[in-house]
This record gives structure tokens, sequence and C-alpha cells, in this order.
């Protein structure tokens, strides 16, 4: 079976190997969206449409649009939801590309004439105590390898209900380090036998139920 990766699709292996098994491979099992994912899902859309279109933020989500009016703001084209793909052999690709090994998108992606990148990601989480910047790698390397021009990308993720920002920034000359990380951790997927389930927290709302 051909695998597509993605960074949401690594974390939910590491995080638990059966879950992915059960939901990426033999598609036994849906994700099922909480409460707490369907706002995420609107606060973004709210965001972009006021980007992208002008169009005003709803009322309930008054309280994020000066996040808009920074992106609007920043110098450059400004990206939203940006379909990205890579091949295995890290060159750029469409998203629904046959051969597409890697997929991505940035919430908001700017691109200034400077050689300078911003990849910004909305979180509505209520704490950064746990932020994972990896994320912000992985899109680096796909900016990277997508707009030859970017020789620096500046990173942020947007806690948007915790009012935080944690921030990363990666160079061009990172791009093969940045890249073989990631392809390791595909690799181990591709190369996986063994499906062990790993309880946490989050057990309460896997849509994988027991056998």
């Amino acid at each position: 079976m051909k695998l597509t990766h993605s960074y949401s699709a690594i974390k939910q292996f590491e995080n638990c190997a059966r879950q992915y098994h059960q939901v990426r491979i033999l598609r036994k099992f849906k994700s099922s969206e909480t409460d707490a994912t369907r706002y995420g899902t609107e606060v973004h859309k709210a965001l972009e449409l006021n980007v992208l279109e002008g169009t005003p933020v709803p009322e309930k989500f008054k309280q994020f649009e000066p996040y808009a009016h920074t992106v609007k703001r920043m110098s450059g084209t400004i990206l939203c939801e940006q379909k990205m793909g890579l091949r295995r052999d890290f060159s750029p690709c469409d998203f629904f590309d046959k051969d597409v090994w890697f997929r991505g998108v940035p919430d908001v992606l700017a691109i200034n004439n400077s050689g300078t990148a911003r990849v910004l990601d909305y979180k509505t989480g209520k704490s950064s105590r746990y932020a994972d910047t990896s994320q912000l790698e992985l899109m680096a390397g796909m900016v990277f390898a997508h707009y030859p021009q970017v020789q620096k990308v500046k990173g942020a993720l947007l806690f948007l209900v915790a009012r935080d920002v944690v921030k990363a920034d990666y160079t061009r000359d990172q791009f093969a380090e940045i890249m073989s990380k990631w392809a390791g951790k595909a690799t181990a997927i591709e190369e996986a036998t063994v499906w062990n389930p790993r309880k946490g927290p989050l057990c309460r709302f896997c849509p994988v139920s027991s056998d």
C-alpha cells in the first residue's frame, strides 16, 4: 500500500501506532470530530476568509481578529491554506500528484521579495505548554522545496486562545537535514510490522474501539 505522509499522520503514528494502523491503513475507523476540533476548524475558516476576502469575522470570534490584521499587514504575497507536496527525492509536486510522498498545508504563508517567508499556524488549544515546533520545521522544508528564492523561513505557532506565540526560524542550508529527519520518520512507518497501542489521556477521544 502506498502511504502519503504529513505532520499530523506522523504524529498520530508516534502517539499511537495502533490508531494510525486502524485509521489510516486498514481504514476501519474514521477520526471523529469533537467540539474542540469543530471550533478550531471554524476559527481557521473565519480568519482565512477575513485575510483573503475581507469577510467580517463573526462576533463569536472577534477576539481573534487582531491576528488577521497582523497577517494582512505582512509584506509580500500572502497565501492561506496553500497545499504543497513533495516526492521521495524531495522535489516539489502538486498536493494530489500520484507520486506525492509528503503533504503540507500551512495556515498562512507569506513570501516577500527579500527571500524570507513566514509560516504561521493557528492553534485554538487553551495552552501553549506542549507546543511542537517540529510542524514548523517540516513546513519550512516544504517551502524551501517549492520556492527556490526563499532563503529563510520564520515560523510561528499562534495560540489564539492562550494569547501566546511560539517561534522557530530555519535557513535554506538546513533543508537536507530537515528532510532527512522527516524521511526517516516516514520510513519507520513504512517498515513497521507491529502496531502496538499506547495508552494516554487522549484515549477517550480515540475512534478505535477495542477488539
